[in-house]
């Protein structure tokens, strides 16, 4: 059985906006349900340039919400993380948020943008348990430059687990206390030859199920053509990887999907269970928001299968 994800229609679902720090590029969202409705905290980029002209935008983090997962029905005016004046850390900006809901508490890891390291990625979160007010960001396993990261949405054994990326394949890393970590582990590589050639991580944090815990994850092969995939990972130790589906459930096809302020990109970090559907919304090109859904029953099939 080979499952696809379905665009909507009406991709993208959010464009550039008024504001100048997101009149640019909005893209990478990560996704919650709170309160009946989706939140997505997206990435955004303006004008402004992080060392002159020619170089990348600076990137903050904007907020939105959609009733019905489709549309969007409120777009905060100002950005909810924005780049540092006096932290060196996230001197130009901040980007690609994961949303884990543990307890009643949202972490919201992401990525700082520095002058340090080779290129500049280190990570950060921070919590919330309204999207009204957000803790301070706090650097997370500082040891490491690194990015694509997000929690599983549970303890395990009573510590936290993160899914990270040093450069290029998925680990995992345990903590008690989000300071210190231990029993980091590969657990997904690189493959010659396939979609995933170049680099791979984790897409949204894991999604509880049934049977295991539902990971959509993205691949980028030397071409520079990213495509998004679907894993099963085994809900007592979700190091293990119990199914995987080998072919991409998404790749780079539509118009706004090829060609963008990046080419060949299509990056997801949010996904949610919503009236009986999975609500993958991923970033194309960086430059834009986009959604594609499949029914809960087509997964219990491919789960149970």
């Amino acid at each position: 059985m080979i499952i696809k994800l379905e665009r909507y229609a009406e991709n993208p679902i959010m464009a550039a906006g008024k504001n100048e720090w997101e009149n640019l590029n909005v893209s990478n969202a990560g996704a919650a349900v709170y309160n009946g409705k989706i939140y997505l905290i997206y990435r955004a980029e303006g004008n402004e340039r992080r060392k002159g002209p020619s170089s990348w935008p600076v990137t903050r983090l904007g907020l939105s919400v959609s009733e019905n997962g489709y549309d969007i029905s409120y777009r905060n005016d100002l950005p909810i993380f924005d780049k540092g004046i006096d932290n060196p850390w996230n001197k130009y900006g901040v980007e690609d948020p994961r949303i884990s809901k543990i307890g009643d508490t949202y972490y919201v890891v992401f990525t700082a943008m520095t002058d340090y390291g080779d290129h500049g990625g280190w990570l950060v979160y921070s919590t919330t348990k309204d999207f009204i007010k957000f803790s301070d960001p706090q650097r997370l396993m500082p040891e490491l430059e690194q990015r694509t990261s997000g929690f599983l949405p549970a303890k395990i054994n009573g510590k936290f687990m993160l899914f990270h990326r040093p450069m290029p394949n998925m680990w995992v890393s345990f903590s008690a206390d989000l300071k210190k970590w231990e029993n980091m582990e590969c657990i997904f590589q690189i493959k010659p030859g396939t979609w995933y050639e170049n680099k791979l991580g984790i897409g949204p944090a894991p999604i509880e199920t049934p049977y295991g815990w539902l990971l959509f994850w993205h691949g980028k092969n030397n071409k520079s053509e990213y495509a998004l995939g679907i894993m099963l990972l085994d809900k007592n130790d979700p190091r293990k990887i119990i199914k995987i589906q080998e072919d991409p459930i998404l790749t780079c096809e539509m118009p706004y999907e090829k060609k963008g302020f990046l080419d060949n990109v299509v990056y997801t970090n949010g996904a949610v269970l919503f009236n009986g559907k999975y609500f993958v919304y991923y970033g194309c090109c960086d430059h834009c928001l986009s959604l594609a859904t499949i029914d809960e029953k087509v997964i219990e099939q491919w789960c149970s299968s």
